[in-house]
Parts: C-alpha cells; sequence; structure tokens
C-alpha cells in the first residue's frame, strides 16, 4: 500500500490478497473508503460467521495487549439468549 497524506493506492497482488480474505478494495482510493471497506466486511462476518469476527477481533485485542468486553446477554421472558 502507497499512502500518500489521506490518499491509498494498493497493488494488484495486494487487491488478490484482500479479495481473499474477502475485503473489496479495488475502488478504495482513501483512507475513509478503506475503513468503509473494513467495516463492510465486519458487517459481513458479524451476520454470517459471528464466530469468526470473535476469533479475530481476540487476536487483534491479544496483539494489542488489552481484553475485550464480556458479550451481552439478554433475558427475554425468561429465556436466555447470547446477542453478539
Amino acid at each position: 500500500m502507497i499512502r500518500n497524506g489521506d490518499l491509498l493506492r494498493f497493488t494488484a497482488d495486494e487487491i488478490e490478497q484482500f479479495r481473499s480474505a474477502g475485503v473489496d478494495v479495488a475502488n478504495v482510493r482513501t483512507i475513509e473508503d478503506f475503513g468503509a471497506a473494513v467495516a463492510r466486511w465486519c458487517d459481513l462476518l458479524r451476520e454470517d460467521r459471528p464466530d469468526l469476527l470473535e476469533k479475530i477481533a481476540r487476536a487483534m485485542a491479544d496483539a494489542r495487549g488489552v481484553k475485550l468486553p464480556p458479550k451481552l446477554t439478554v433475558y427475554d421472558h425468561g429465556t436466555k439468549e447470547s446477542r453478539s
């Protein structure tokens, strides 16, 4: 990735690497665009693979030496449900 101020450029190999992980950066031109692409990817993971998103979040937290907050639990009419 080449960065010039807020502008970003990716090589074809970098675009393919992101695509293989499910992140579309083909039209990303700014840091804000990149953040939006990662946010869309996280939303997709949250819907389709919440277990994988949690693993990624835990790995990132471990790498930074921080703890993730506990999962939220919602009680609905006496039925305990876990909400991510």
